[in-house]
């Protein structure tokens, strides 16, 4: 989902951009990464976070966003020989299973009507013993399930809007999807995790 100008005022704001890429690379020391690993920045936007790993980091980061004016405005900014910026949805990611050493989306699931298939995609493309970090608003199980009903009788205009991503709904589906929690940072209504793709 594209997000509204109004969001964009708020989120592309420089202030806002610096704790969005300071923040990604706390979560990404979490991890130790190696030089060379692949990172993939699912949710981009203008592209800070992603620039600031690919600059001080080492590894091979790729940007998507399904917003093309974000992309490009990360192009416009991002001129690193090991960093790269497409158009793309998350829920129907272009890469190959297991493409990534390391998977990261901050903020993001809860524009995402279906959330759960774009949490699949990133946990595809990440390799065997790889990390995906998720960092999103959360709501009550009971609250996301009257919401997501509410939602059926809403034009498709407005579904397209938001996904309602849950934490009792999350870490059942980072299990079946072979992750084992590593990290976690939990506060009401919002959750940080990392989790180790199983080899």
């Amino acid at each position: 989902m594209k997000m509204t100008a109004v969001e964009k005022h708020f989120v592309n704001k420089p202030s806002h951009t610096r704790v969005v890429a300071d923040r990604a690379l706390q979560l990404l020391n979490h991890v130790s990464p190696q030089p060379g690993w692949r990172y993939l920045d699912v949710g981009c936007g203008v592209g800070s976070a992603a620039m600031e790993i690919a600059g001080t980091s080492g590894l091979r980061v790729t940007g998507i966003d399904v917003d093309p004016k974000q992309i490009e405005e990360a192009k416009r900014k991002g001129m690193l020989q090991n960093l790269q910026f497409r158009v793309m949805d998350a829920t129907a990611l272009q890469f190959a299973d297991g493409e990534f050493d390391v998977v990261a989306t901050s903020m993001v699931t809860h524009h995402i009507p279906n959330w759960e298939r774009a949490f699949s995609e990133m946990v595809r493309v990440l390799r065997n013993g790889g990390y995906l970090i998720y960092s999103d608003h959360v709501f009550p199980s009971w609250l996301a399930k009257a919401t997501r009903r509410l939602m059926r009788f809403m034009p498709s205009p407005i579904r397209a809007l938001i996904g309602f991503p849950s934490a009792s709904a999350l870490e059942p589906l980072a299990t079946k999807a072979g992750l084992r929690r590593v990290y976690a940072d939990g506060r009401s209504g919002h959750v940080t995790a990392i989790w180790v793709k199983n080899a």
